[in-house]
């Protein structure tokens, strides 16, 4: 609104200095009379006595065709007006006088007339330049409020960064989900929504990849680099999302996720959280965030948000799909490991402290060396410094996935950082039996996999826990402190589960790198753990 206010003061100005000088063009010259006054007189009266005792300076005269002479004329100076009489003094004066501005014959001088018209005029002028003005600022505004970017003061410091290598982004080459990947992700409704996070950046190419700043991207850059977002380039859909596979000029894949149109403060809401979070985020075992784009497509908003392409998928699609037979126990070691670092680095490490509150499978994707990361913090909360989310827990407004629920949140909605480590404690499940959260039974029932856990007796783990895929290559004991390890991250009492970096700890005794293992005592584990 600077604009309008800059002509209003301007206007302003006018109207003090118009009346100044309306004034200064009507003031007298020396030597001009100015006013030409019609009077009349109670009684007729001598010229003389009345032009010495009423005129005050001023050429009175008899009008010509006077009422028994009771009219009179009167030339005035600027500084002086006909005397009127004061009936307390009983003045033989004039009763009355009709004066006007002139000359000496009384025509009314042009001047006058020339600057009204003028003030009109500068009074229109000044009216439709606000007007204007005023017009022109908001449909700016509207203009700059939908075209906007949502911005947080975490990444303002690094938008100079960030704007200026990113116009060649995207090749003409087409995306296509075949032979450019090694394995290939059908999308599927049931596994893979929230597969890669909700916010996301672009860099040029992976050597100007610098945690922490955030690209913003146009939509046409993105669109042009998954070939218009074809069903080709699809490696992902969810209930809120489609994942598309794009590429930079310089060939670099990346993962564009596409925010399907939505309405409402909660939308715009989940969209800023996750990309303030991620741009905060920087630890190997969570996906960064490249860039963003958010802009108006007609009446339509697009919001897309782009990862670092992850080759390997999502843990679920990995064990359901061909590449699951190839996956061994120290494959699924290595996995469960860098998901509990990531986790423990979000829960312990981050600032500010996060918690995710939707751990699955499904939002654990691994690299072309399998190291896991971990996405989708689009549910996630801040803590306080109580441990608390920084937003009241409500059973009506309960997010995640059925399967992972902790029986806390489940009951009562009360989400926590034991709530991530029982959702954790699922997934260490899956790697150990390959089977979902919630399966199907021989009877064409469904049976919940922490149910089936619970259940089984601990001399039948090794016999029947193994995903039958391993044909048994793997150690006993491996896999008994794996199977314990996820029966105590499962516990009804919240305040019992481990912490990640507990979690952490234990699995370290079983890292597929020897040198990097801990040295714990098997005996103080069976102690803590059977």
């Amino acid at each position: 609104m600077k604009i309008p206010l800059e002509v209003v003061f301007v206007c302003l100005i006018a109207f003090i200095w118009l009346p100044r000088g309306y004034c200064d063009q009507l003031a007298p010259t020396s030597g001009t009379r100015n006013w030409t006054c019609d009077c009349s007189l109670p009684y007729p009266g001598n010229q003389s006595y009345i032009s010495s005792n009423c005129s005050n300076s001023c050429d009175c005269n008899q009008a010509s065709g006077g009422s028994n002479g009771k009219m009179w004329t009167c030339m005035c100076p600027a500084d002086g007006l006909p005397r009127i009489a004061d009936v307390s003094h009983e003045e033989t004066c004039f009763t009355a006088c009709n004066c006007t501005i002139g000359s000496l014959n009384g025509v009314q001088t042009p001047r006058n007339h020339i600057s009204s018209r003028v003030l009109v005029i500068i009074l229109l002028l000044c009216v439709v330049l606000t007007t204007l003005a005023f017009v022109a600022s908001v449909t700016f505004y509207v203009y700059r409020r939908e075209k906007s970017l949502i911005e947080s003061p975490a990444f303002s410091s690094d938008r100079l960064a960030s704007f200026n290598s990113r116009s060649h982004l995207i090749s003409q080459r087409t995306c296509s989900s075949g032979s450019e990947s090694k394995a290939s992700i059908n999308c599927s409704s049931n596994s893979v929504s929230g597969c890669f996070g909700k916010a996301s950046f672009l860099c040029g190419n992976k050597k100007d990849i610098v945690y922490g700043v955030i690209s913003r991207f146009s939509y046409t850059e993105l669109e042009y680099g998954t070939d218009k977002f074809s069903d080709s380039n699809l490696i992902g859909c969810g209930v809120s999302s489609f994942v598309y596979r794009g590429l930079l000029r310089d060939g670099t894949s990346v993962a564009i996720k596409r925010l399907k149109s939505q309405k409402g403060p909660d939308f715009e809401s989940v969209f800023s959280t996750e990309v303030e979070l991620l741009s905060r985020l920087n630890h190997c075992h969570v996906v960064p965030l490249l860039g963003y784009c958010s802009e108006f497509q007609g009446k339509h908003s697009e919001r897309l948000l782009v990862f670092e392409y992850m080759p390997n998928g999502n843990l679920r699609d990995c064990l359901d799909g061909a590449i699951g037979e190839n996956m061994s126990w120290e494959i699924r070691v290595m996995i469960a490991i860098g998901a509990a670092r990531g986790l423990e680095y979000l829960h312990a490490a981050a600032a500010p402290r996060i918690l995710h509150r939707d751990v699955k499978s499904t939002n654990i994707l691994l690299d072309e060396s399998w190291r896991a990361k971990i996405t989708d913090l689009g549910m996630a909360k801040c803590l306080r410094g109580d441990e608390a989310p920084s937003t009241s827990n409500s059973p009506a407004r309960m997010q995640g996935t059925f399967g992972y629920f902790a029986p806390e949140y489940a009951m009562i909605g009360r989400a926590s950082l034991m709530s991530d480590v029982f959702s954790f404690g699922v997934v260490l499940l899956e790697l150990i039996t390959g089977r979902h959260p919630i399966h199907k039974t021989q009877n064409k029932g469904e049976e919940s996999l922490v149910f089936w856990v619970w259940l089984l007796d601990s001399k039948r783990v090794i016999s029947e826990l193994p995903d039958p895929r391993l044909k048994g290559n793997f150690p006993e004991e491996e896999m008994h402190i794996m199977a314990y390890l996820a029966k105590e991250c499962l516990l009804l009492d919240p305040d019992a589960r481990p912490t990640m970096s507990e979690v952490v700890q234990i699995l370290s005794t079983v890292a597929p790198d020897k040198s990097s293992r801990r040295n714990i005592p098997m005996s103080l584990f069976q102690v803590r753990y059977l």
